[in-house]
């Protein structure tokens, strides 16, 4: 088969990004395990201030470093060993009065709110309150300045329908189409509404509200809430100082968010282990439900692990809008590759083209898993 004009004609394309003051951030997929010759400790100012700010409020982080990798940027590292323990042992903790919800847990919601609605939400309640820019500004201000990793409501109609999987073009579209409503209702500006959604639903932890419990939130394997009793009332997303600069693992995470003392004023969010650590090793949790595709981390985090064990689970339950075979795909696998090796090697390589080719190989390898 001969690759189809749409995907190895698509011109490279400089995109406009969201740009904003304050400092950067580090988050996304990890690479390989880290060793820790392979880090450099972040001493930015914004870093040093975020963790006196945190030490301030009592947080306990004496166990955990932020550091920069050579290959894959800035996240959190173990700086003491930790063995195997039933149930995990406590790597750091995050009072929860240092935690920003994206929504007022007091009101109850008719409806659950989109992560368009919760954009618009920490932009009135924290971007643009002085008082509250003011109070969290030593965390306001380690957030990334510019959208890093575009995700799929980002990308043009064009880009976007390379993709070619009927979900992740349905659910971009869906979100453009919210964001753009919401930023009418809201009275924002476009751009400023994509950068705060991409904020909430990249940086952010999914935490449910009950009536009687408080949990992280569990999702289907198409990113749909599931509710565990009628009490369930609603859920709202999060944004955790320092726990938001852990990376992902789809395949080999070894942490996990915990919540201690949900039920008191003053709980904390901490990160807790999964398996043996040691020193210098960098933390890392899957994403989100912990059972995300690579259609959900594309779509909320703007990059596709280069292994995702959930893909083949999703392709193999299919649905309406889940291509059913590697051959319903424009292209093989083998010509995909060979254009993402192009289009990573050229001097001016379109990223987001990289991306959706990425994203292809991916799926297209778990087929082959189904297949074999």
């Amino acid at each position: 088969a001969v690759p189809t004009p749409g995907v190895t004609g698509l011109a490279a394309t400089a995109k406009k990004r969201r740009t904003v003051g304050g400092g950067g951030g580090g988050f996304g997929t990890a690479a390989a395990k880290a060793k820790s010759t392979d880090l450099t400790p972040d001493t930015s100012p914004e870093v040093t201030k975020l963790l006196d700010f945190l030490t301030a409020q009592k947080a306990d982080v004496a166990n955990v470093a932020v550091g920069q990798h050579a290959t894959h940027g800035r996240g959190l590292y173990a700086t003491k060993n930790f063995s195997k323990k039933e149930g995990g042992q406590l790597l750091c903790k995050i009072p929860s009065d240092c935690a920003l919800a994206l929504a007022d847990p007091s009101k109850e919601q008719s409806e659950p709110l989109s992560v368009a609605q919760e954009g618009a939400n920490l932009v009135e309640m924290y971007l643009q309150n002085s008082e509250k820019r003011q109070q969290f500004a030593p965390y306001l201000d380690t957030l990334p300045t510019e959208i890093s990793d575009a995700t799929p409501d980002l990308f043009s109609d064009e880009e976007l329908a390379l993709a070619e999987f009927p979900r992740l073009i349905r659910k971009a579209q869906e979100r453009k189409q919210d964001i753009e409503k919401v930023a009418q209702e809201r009275g924002l500006s476009l751009e400023d509404l994509q950068y705060a959604t991409w904020l909430a639903t990249s940086r952010s932890f999914p935490l449910a509200m009950s009536q009687d419990e408080e949990t992280m939130a569990e999702f289907d394997d198409r990113g749909q809430v599931l509710s565990k009793s009628e009490k369930e009332r609603q859920w709202i997303r999060i944004l955790v100082p320092l726990l938001d600069l852990v990376n992902h693992s789809s395949n080999q995470p070894n942490c996990r968010m915990t919540i201690i003392d949900p039920h008191k004023d003053n709980a904390w969010f901490a990160l807790t282990s999964t398996k043996p650590i040691s020193a210098g090793s960098e933390l890392r949790i899957a994403y989100g439900s912990s059972v995300e595709s690579s259609v959900e981390l594309l779509q909320n985090y703007g990059f596709v692990p280069t292994a995702n064990r959930i893909d083949s689970f999703m392709l193999k339950k299919g649905g309406d809008d889940c291509l059913a075979s590697v051959g319903d795909w424009s292209t093989t696998l083998e010509e995909d590759e060979t254009m993402l090796k192009m289009a990573t090697e050229s001097d001016d390589s379109d990223e987001t083209l990289a991306k959706i080719l990425a994203f292809r190989v991916q799926l297209k390898k778990a087929y082959s898993e189904i297949e074999d």
